[in-house]
């Protein structure tokens, strides 16, 4: 029988006697007072103990889920700080390259005009195959042949760069906001458009006004978008703050 059925049960008969009245109820009524007042401090005390026991273990409940939560919370900062650094490295490197391959920013040098010896200080200092070398050192028209020759390994070079920015952020960019992540994504096209641009315009050997103009839209879109995520990087990295 429950404490609450004892306590009913208790009443009841106490009821009872009263009711009934004489010395019987005086005697129940003394017992009730001597009795009845313990066990009813005995009755809440048990249930004060139990609703500590019961709170305690919702406080420990909260307190687990609050500290997963902070744990959770904690690793994601710390891996966008550890993904932001090395994102920023990559656009810059694949910036370069593709500002490297567009001819208004590339050094052009002339080996027509070389001796012999400064040709030969020139190609080993350069970055073509040994049979570019040879190739060049007999061509007529040796300007020409670097500069496609030098094209290629810059176009090469700006893919390899490209590829690489995009391939981290496919895998990265979950660990950056929503608005570093679009822009990320954005100058990432933008680049890989520029590229696209120059081989189509290489391959099908034109050079016109309209490529031009289009080429330096999009040089001029990616360096504004180039300084707003350096921005935007450093605000989240707190960098006023180190």
């Amino acid at each position: 029988m429950s404490t609450d059925n004892i306590f009913q049960v208790l009443f009841a008969l106490l009821g009872k006697v009263l009711i009934a009245g004489g010395g019987g109820a005086v005697v129940a009524y003394g017992l009730f007072q001597l009795f009845g007042r313990n066990w009813i401090n005995q009755y809440f005390d048990k249930q004060l103990q139990q609703f500590k026991h019961d709170q305690q273990i919702e406080l420990e409940r909260l307190r687990h889920e609050i500290n997963s939560l902070f744990s959770r919370i904690s690793k994601i900062h710390e891996k966008e700080f550890d993904v932001l650094p090395k994102a920023w490295e990559l656009l810059h490197e694949a910036n370069g390259a593709v500002l490297q391959l567009v001819k208004a920013f590339r050094r052009v040098s002339s080996p027509n005009g070389m001796s012999e010896p400064q040709l030969e200080e020139f190609l080993a200092a350069g970055r073509l195959t040994e049979s570019q070398k040879t190739e060049l050192r007999h061509a007529r028209d040796k300007d020409k042949y670097y500069q496609d020759a030098t094209f290629w390994l810059e176009l090469s070079d700006a893919k390899r760069a490209q590829v690489a920015l995009n391939n981290y952020l496919v895998v990265n960019s979950i660990f950056m906001t929503e608005t570093l992540r679009q822009q990320f994504k954005t100058i990432n096209g933008s680049l890989g458009s520029v590229i696209a641009g120059e081989e189509i315009s290489r391959e099908i050997g034109s050079g016109s006004a309209e490529l031009a103009k289009s080429r330096s839209e999009s040089l001029n879109q990616i360096s504004s978008m180039f300084n707003e995520i350096e921005s935007a990087v450093q605000k989240r990295l707190r960098y006023e703050e180190v």
